[in-house]
């Protein structure tokens, strides 16, 4: 009896343990939105790019200060008369580098400098862009999640439903189209969970791949229910931080400033640039000679050259200014319309959790008791648990589209406006 004892002692706490393991390995499996985010700004292809991209141009901003390489050359004379071979060969080394007007390397530091701060702009609207998409995706997957345990709850009350016109139709009491109507809801709610299963599929491999996984692979979402996030700020102020804060904006503004000093930097180009020249003889003859000079280039083609460079550089400086303030304009318009959306959506969700839900509640299960009584018909009782599961199933839609049409607004201002997780941007 006491090995018995000692055995089963052994056995439950063997299977507490592995429960443990499970419970553990279940939670680290499970997917929140904090994690969703984290994995997609660190393995996103397209963050990569665009982070490549802006190291890139910000390697490039040393170079554009520098001096270009020196040239190095050697002379040998060759094929020489009778006099020159008595004399031996005019064997040279040289070297020669060229230095540009002394603003020309400013102004180039500059240009460079501003667009890698365009390229930072640019890497970090894409984070916004993954970070809106992750979210929505997040929310939308939950969404389609909540929908599906819906209508399975809602397929257990028609079976419900079902089982008591059944009973009732037995007794007498009703017709048989009560009982074939409720089995005809119940096909039609199958079909129903097919079409949002399927949905659910596309939802877990969109966010999948936003997260650089495979795209057939599960996602657990946690069972707890996800709240409405409201917004911290005055919507008076959104405008005005989109205006500080928008990416857009500040990359439009960093491109029309490169533009502007590049239109600088063509006016320079008829400040003339310089080369120094150093050569030296080497070998039995003329040891000791050598040479130095200067040249200067001079813009002796200017009609042609520098004038239409400038021109071209004004061109494009007045474009990117333009393009600036067209960027500033549809942010103002983006802004004000998604301000409007937000506003409305979190209304109705208000309305929903409030009103609709609690009152298509109250109808449905006072349907059930006059049903039962005889007090009602049973297309009124279908009706009402239509009704319902209909409101709930609205109301996760909604939650869905608010998030979708907050995080752009973030996106679009450039800032937090919410309780939302920012990730690491």
């Amino acid at each position: 009896m006491a090995s018995m004892s000692r055995f089963l002692t052994l056995s439950v706490t063997s299977s507490l343990i592995m429960l443990s393991q499970v419970g553990r390995q279940a939670q680290a499996d499970t997917l929140t939105l904090e994690g969703a985010l984290r994995q997609a700004i660190s393995a996103n292809p397209e963050i990569a790019a665009f982070a490549d991209r802006a190291k890139a141009e910000r390697s490039a901003v040393r170079s554009s200060y520098s001096l270009d390489n020196p040239k190095f050359g050697l002379m040998r004379e060759q094929n020489m008369n009778f006099m020159e071979q008595q004399m031996g060969p005019m064997n040279l080394w040289s070297v020669s580098q060229t230095f540009k007007f002394p603003t020309k390397y400013y102004l180039s530091g500059e240009i460079q400098s501003t667009k890698a701060r365009a390229a930072d702009m640019q890497l970090s609207s894409k984070k916004l862009e993954i970070r809106q998409k992750v979210i929505s995706a997040y929310y939308n997957l939950f969404a389609v999640n909540r929908i599906i345990e819906l209508l399975k709850a809602q397929r257990a009350t028609l079976d419900e439903i079902a089982r008591s016109a059944e009973s009732r139709h037995a007794t007498g009491l009703v017709p048989q189209q009560d009982e074939m109507k409720a089995h005809m809801e119940q096909t039609k709610l199958d079909g129903d969970l097919i079409t949002i299963q399927d949905e659910e599929t596309s939802a877990q491999a969109s966010l999948n791949a936003l997260m650089n996984r495979p795209a057939a692979g599960p996602v657990q979402l946690p069972k707890m229910e996800l709240g409405i996030p409201q917004i911290k700020v005055s919507l008076s102020d959104i405008a005005k931080l989109a205006r500080h804060y928008s990416r857009k904006i500040q990359d439009s503004q960093y491109l029309a400033k490169a533009a502007d000093e590049e239109k600088t930097l063509a006016g320079w180009q008829y400040a003339p640039d310089f080369t120094l020249n150093y050569a030296q003889a080497y070998g039995r003859n003329l040891p000791n000679a050598y040479s130095f000079g200067v040249d200067i280039s001079i813009p002796l083609w200017f009609f042609e050259k520098q004038t239409s460079d400038y021109s071209a550089a004004a061109a494009r400086s007045m474009a990117a200014q333009k393009q600036a303030e067209l960027d500033e304009i549809s942010t103002d318009s983006e802004v004000t319309s998604l301000v409007s959306k937000v506003t409305s959506r979190q209304e109705l969700l208000e309305i929903y959790k409030t009103s609709l839900i609690p009152e298509a509640t109250s109808t449905l299960n006072s349907s059930r008791g006059a049903y039962r009584a005889g007090r009602t018909t049973f297309l009124e009782l279908l009706d009402s648990e239509r009704s319902l599961y209909a409101v709930r199933v609205a109301y996760y839609r909604t939650l869905s589209e608010y998030i979708e049409d907050l995080t752009r607004l973030e996106q679009t201002t450039g800032t937090s406006l919410s309780p939302l997780p920012m990730g690491d941007l």
